[in-house]
């Protein structure tokens, strides 16, 4: 009876133990994955369809709290004379803003303590290319402010 209890008892801890090592091995993988998109910017343009106006997506993971990234942006927002503020949200870190007729959306998602994503959307102009879209040069300024390096993705 003792020799069966170490063994279910061995046989347990092996089990536990090799569990683990595939889920270890899987969390570097995403961490590995995740270091190579931060600072990569991904953008998306919808043209304009049956008289309605395109919109213009931008995203980006920077290495810094969520709360830090929407102070940034908010101050960036809140100095440039250019643009009025029309909402602001601290606690769901989300932003509004108007430049003219046009309007864009920040949202800034936390993944863990370390790691934040900016989603932004807004009308796209007549003629911008992905790397001059009103919405990308906003996370350009971003990222400058915040001293990351970020960079137009393919």
């Amino acid at each position: 009876m003792k020799m069966f209890n170490r063994l279910t008892t061995m046989a347990v801890l092996a089990g536990v133990g090799l569990a683990a090592v595939p889920f270890g091995a899987a969390e570097a993988q995403w961490v590995f994955l995740a270091r190579k998109a931060l600072g990569r910017i991904h953008q998306m343009t919808e043209g304009a369809q049956n008289g309605r106006p395109g919109y213009d997506f931008a995203t980006v993971l920077l290495d810094a709290s969520a709360d830090k990234v929407y102070a940034t942006a908010y101050e960036l927002a809140r100095k440039n004379k250019s643009v009025r503020i029309l909402m602001h949200d601290a606690a769901a870190r989300r932003l509004q803003i108007a430049e003219g007729d046009r309007t864009a959306t920040l949202n800034v998602v936390p993944f863990n303590e370390d790691v934040a994503q900016i989603l932004i959307a807004g009308h796209a102009g007549h003629g911008e290319s992905g790397t001059a879209s009103m919405v990308v040069q906003a996370v350009l300024r971003v990222c400058k402010e915040m001293n990351k390096h970020c960079e137009v993705g393919g």
